[in-house]
């Protein structure tokens, strides 16, 4: 260490320490304890128990509004081919007739009343036709139910062709529960697989009809409504 002599007077002497070499050491002193310090508190941090955090929770409450609406699926034109019967050649017995020498002849013969049924008869009959699977309905109500209804357009309730005529009537709708002109179905939702399918019956008289080949003309209008 460095010594310092400084003359106060005659034959005294004063000794004093380097003032800056004190000052460093006592920086340093600081310092190494400040490190020493920190390296413990970081120790302690690292093997502290971690503390748990505060929890808490909210429910909510969901609601959803879903309108009426409703799809019915159905055919804009419904062509029925019927088919061919097959030919026949019904044999009426043996007939017995009087003449005379003028030509004329007189007994039994063939008339409208008396003559042999063939296979198809539609003589003063209705046939009922059922068109199967023509209408689909899916969509929401209510209630869950859809009213399902048919009627023949007005002044369409034959199909023609020239004089011949195929008259439509009795028009009814059938979800293979009720049928009926008007009928209570069930809707099922929206999705496609669980759409509700019917069909269609109406009677057909052929009376009046009189020659091959497409006859046209009539026309149902179906009606869904959700109830």
């Amino acid at each position: 260490m460095k010594v310092e002599t400084t003359n106060t007077e005659p034959g005294t002497t004063i000794h004093h320490t380097n003032k800056k070499n004190t000052i460093m050491n006592t920086i340093k002193n600081i310092i190494i304890a400040a490190i020493i310090f920190t390296g413990m508190s970081f120790s302690a941090k690292a093997f502290a128990t971690p503390v748990e955090g505060v929890t808490t929770t909210g429910t909510t409450d969901l609601s959803a509004t879903i309108p009426e609406f409703i799809v019915l699926h159905y055919y804009s034109t419904v062509a029925m081919d019927f088919a061919t019967p097959t030919a026949e050649s019904l044999d009426e017995g043996k007939l017995e007739l009087d003449a005379d020498w003028k030509g004329s002849t007189t007994g039994n013969e063939l008339n409208t009343k008396n003559l042999m049924k063939a296979d198809l008869e539609l003589d003063n009959t209705k046939t009922t036709v059922t068109l199967k699977n023509v209408w689909a309905v899916r969509g929401f109500s209510k209630n869950g139910n859809a009213k399902i209804s048919i009627a023949l357009a007005s002044g369409h309730d034959k199909m023609k062709k020239e004089n011949s005529e195929i008259v439509v009537s009795n028009v009814k709708v059938s979800d293979n529960t009720s049928t009926s002109a008007e009928i209570t179905t069930s809707l099922k939702g929206i999705a496609k697989a669980k759409a509700t399918v019917g069909s269609v019956e109406m009677d057909l008289d052929f009376t009046n009809t009189t020659i091959a080949g497409n006859h046209t003309g009539a026309k149902y209008t179906l009606t869904a409504s959700t109830i």
